[in-house]
């Protein structure tokens, strides 16, 4: 592996990594060594800014940075450029740039591991939600930062802790492609659906039997027998009409042969008929008099209005004759209407005078309109004497009318009373059947419902009973999982028998395969160990999970590198220390794997083939 650093200025940084199975960066506090593991793991996906993952002078001072990895003998060169609009991208080898997000699925499908969904939680059973096992998961395991020496990842949920122990050991595949999720999802909808069949029973067994006792209905419990019911009242529905129209045929009948029988008036109708169009023309006739009245009083108050009208103007003329000219408007000198001066001329002027003729022509329009008024008030009289005539006329006919109908209406009583009982009887039958027909939709929808939720019952229980059968071939399949928990924790067992009374205290570690949890002893491993065992037992993982690079077991997903960031942590003795990566040095040379270590004291006592770099730079705290 390589990594280079391109700065602002364009000048590069290499450090070549590959030189030996193990590389390690050494150097004083705050010289890039971590920053360095941080690159890699940037390069490989990360997600954060810069200035997040790798710290601001390092987004101050470069502008790019790349590593040179090999998967499977084939070189990848993995680009970050911190140009605008680059940095959510990954160039890949210069000719292809893949985003973030799908850089995992990426360097799954090169490493050929499986790109797996695994449920949100412990028990597959019960989860409700699946997740994708990313490669970033499984890269915090490989990735031994320098604050997670003491758990397996920091801040990881066991069920993922669980997923990627399982790749890594090649049966997450069995694990997790399995029904065991996929089962828990389908028992969870037996149980709903049960639950709404319960609901739908008791709801629609109710409504069922109120509607069946109201109506009169016989008992309808499932779909063939309501269409049994259906048939039935279509059967007495047509026999009911049936024998409706069969009394109403002989009711006319009987009608038209007692219509010439003696004591029977046979022009009875004709009669009422004539009856009732003479009460329709005294109507008419009382509301056209209504109308002329109505127009006659409004003539009436006009005539009347006019008349005020006259009146006021001759008052008028009367009051301006009698007023005195006693002073010239021109001159206002006096004036004496004793002067002598001619009749027909102006006592004030002497110009000639006409006579005024207003009153006159007033008192002839007041005598046109007396006249009118007169008119009026004789054909008003004269409309009000018809009035009176059309309504005793309208009253007399409406009396004889209603006289003519009643003697009908009891010679048709007379004829048909053998038949009304019956044809009531047959009208009340014919309308309760219709009533109980009208229902059965209602009881097909109820009905319907429940079957709908019977047969998702049923559904539910044989998807059920085939995830069951299903989860019963991969319990077989998954035979052979013990047997690969037992290597890993042989591995580890292997290593940690090297530091006995050495900061390994506890016992032997054990891997359930089923929980995939990790026992020291009898109890879990972080129930048994302090601080300082749990480096080494973390040591003895990263161990382990290299060791698989030698497995003959192709299923397994063996990482074949690790970083490790400063393992000398806890309090644990250097020399111990130093031991263990001596032991991983070794393992990794000898299964061709890469070990990439930081630390900051001078290397000193390891025995495995390795190459140290000093690195050069060294940023303010």
């Amino acid at each position: 592996m390589n990594v280079e650093l391109v700065q602002r200025t364009g000048e590069l940084e290499r450090f070549d990594l590959s030189q030996s199975a193990m590389t390690i960066l050494t150097g004083p506090r705050n010289s890039s060594k971590t920053t360095t593991l941080k690159v890699i793991d940037y390069c490989l996906g990360g997600r954060g800014s810069v200035a997040e993952d790798l710290g601001a002078p390092i987004d101050e001072k470069y502008a790019a940075l790349s590593i040179q990895i090999a998967i499977d003998g084939q070189q990848h060169r993995l680009t970050r450029e911190f140009g605008f609009g680059q940095r959510g991208v990954v160039q890949i080898d210069d000719d292809s740039a893949v985003p973030v997000v799908k850089m995992s699925d990426w360097l799954l499908s090169k490493l050929g591991w499986p790109r797996l969904a695994i449920p949100l939680g412990r028990n597959a059973g019960t989860a409700t939600q699946q997740t994708p096992l990313s490669f970033r998961s499984a890269l915090r395991h490989i990735y031994r930062r320098e604050d997670s020496w003491t758990e397996f990842a920091s801040k990881e949920q066991e069920y993922l802790r669980r997923a990627v122990v399982s790749l890594f050991l090649g049966f997450a595949p069995q694990r997790y492609e399995t029904t065991e999720y996929e089962l828990g999802r389908a028992q969870r909808q037996l149980t709903a659906a049960e639950a709404v069949l319960r609901d739908v029973l008791a709801s629609t067994d109710e409504a069922t039997r109120a509607v069946v006792h109201q109506l009169g209905l016989p008992p309808v419990v499932n779909a063939d027998s309501l269409q049994g019911v259906r048939d039935e009242v279509d059967r007495r529905l047509t026999a009911a009409q049936s024998e409706r129209d069969a009394l109403a045929a002989a009711a006319v009948r009987a009608r038209q042969a007692e219509e010439s029988a003696p004591g029977l008036d046979p022009g009875l109708p004709a009669q009422l008929q004539e009856a009732s169009a003479r009460a329709a023309d005294a109507a008419g006739r009382i509301a056209s008099l209504l109308q002329v009245i109505d127009e006659h009083q409004r003539s009436m108050r006009l005539i009347a209005a006019d008349l005020e009208r006259f009146n006021r103007l001759t008052d008028a003329v009367d009051a301006f004759d009698s007023v005195p000219v006693r002073i010239c408007p021109a001159c206002e000198q006096d004036v004496d209407p004793r002067r002598v001066h001619d009749e027909s001329s102006c006592y004030l002027c002497s110009q000639p005078v006409a006579g005024d003729v207003r009153r006159r022509r007033a008192e002839r329009e007041q005598q046109a309109l007396a006249a009118e008024q007169s008119d009026l008030a004789d054909a008003l009289a004269r409309a009000a004497s018809d009035l009176r005539h059309a309504r005793q006329n309208e009253a007399e006919v409406s009396e004889r009318r209603v006289r003519l109908a009643g003697r009908l209406h009891d010679e048709r009583v007379a004829q048909l009373a053998p038949f009304v009982a019956a044809l009531e009887d047959a009208a009340r039958e014919i309308g309760l059947i219709e009533q109980q027909r009208n229902a059965l939709p209602a009881l097909e929808i109820i009905l319907a419902r429940r079957q709908q939720a019977e047969h998702a019952v049923d559904t539910a229980r044989q998807e059920v009973a085939r995830l069951t059968r299903l989860a019963a071939l991969d319990a077989d399949a998954s035979a052979d999982i013990p047997d690969r928990c037992g290597a890993l924790a042989d591995h580890m067992n292997s290593f940690l028998r090297l530091f006995r009374d050495r900061g390994w205290v506890a016992g032997q570690v054990t891997i359930s395969g089923d929980e995939l949890t990790f026992y020291v002893g009898t109890r879990p491993w972080d129930h048994s160990l302090g601080a300082e065992a749990r480096v080494l037992f973390f040591l003895a993982y990263s161990y382990a999970i290299l060791r698989l690079t030698d497995a003959e077991d192709r299923r397994t997903c063996p990482p074949g590198i690790l970083l490790l960031d400063n393992p000398y942590q806890q309090g644990l003795t250097a020399d111990v220390v130093v031991h263990a990566i001596s032991r991983i040095g070794a393992a990794a040379d000898q299964v061709g794997g890469q070990v990439i270590l930081t630390q900051a004291r001078p290397v000193s006592g390891i025995t495995a083939p390795h190459a140290s770099i000093q690195m050069p730079h060294e940023y303010a705290t």
